[in-house]
């Protein structure tokens, strides 16, 4: 079952006082203290409210790939590359390219439902 970022804020409130903690720029997080206990809490609210302008994440698969978003199903193979004797400048400008072409949210799977239609390799395919 979803619950939205707002749904989890509110059911927890109902039991707990909570403070917003800062979050960095590019944090994929939403940090807050819970009242009267150590540590805390955090939601990674990528469906409910995006992240995705911000994210400057970039994950190398297992298999020597580039994934510049989780969720999308793009990836650029730099094994290859790298094997057949690619250099710095041309790996770095097979990587620019991947850059320019992510898309604006979700990989571009529109939503939660795309995303669950589509044959993305999760992070515990990749190597996560």
């Amino acid at each position: 079952k979803f619950l939205s970022y707002a749904t989890m804020l509110q059911i927890i409130r109902h039991r707990y006082t909570l403070t917003k903690l800062d979050d960095g720029p590019n944090d994929t997080s939403k940090l807050w203290a819970v009242e009267g206990h150590q540590g805390k809490v955090g939601f990674i609210t990528s469906m409910s409210d995006h992240f995705c302008g911000t994210c400057n994440r970039l994950r190398i698969t297992a298999d020597g790939h580039l994934k510049v978003c989780l969720f999308g199903m793009e990836e650029l193979d730099l094994k290859g590359p790298m094997d057949a004797g690619a250099s710095d400048e041309e790996l770095l400008g097979l990587i620019r390219t991947a850059l320019l072409g992510k898309h604006a949210q979700h990989g571009g799977m529109q939503g939660m439902h795309g995303i669950a239609e589509g044959d993305n390799r999760s992070m515990i395919k990749i190597g996560g």
